[in-house]
């Protein structure tokens, strides 16, 4: 496993060649989520707060679509 980047609600990793983001999606309980991204999103993530929300968002309603 290996860090690629870090600030103070996520993390992204790199585990083989799976990246991953993990997020703290709690408020006032700290609740850590996972989301395996792909490598030009997990770039993408690094840019800025809002683009790695957005990365964050776009995974989340693939994963409720699929769930659906």
């Amino acid at each position: 496993m290996e860090m690629v980047y870090k600030n103070d609600w996520m993390q992204i990793i790199k585990e083989s060649e799976q990246y991953i983001i993990q997020y703290n999606s709690g408020d006032l309980i700290n609740s850590i989520e996972e989301i395996a991204v792909s490598e030009s999103d997990a770039v993408k993530a690094q840019e800025n707060e809002q683009s790695a929300y957005e990365i964050i968002i776009k995974y989340q309603n693939l994963q409720n679509f699929s769930d659906s």
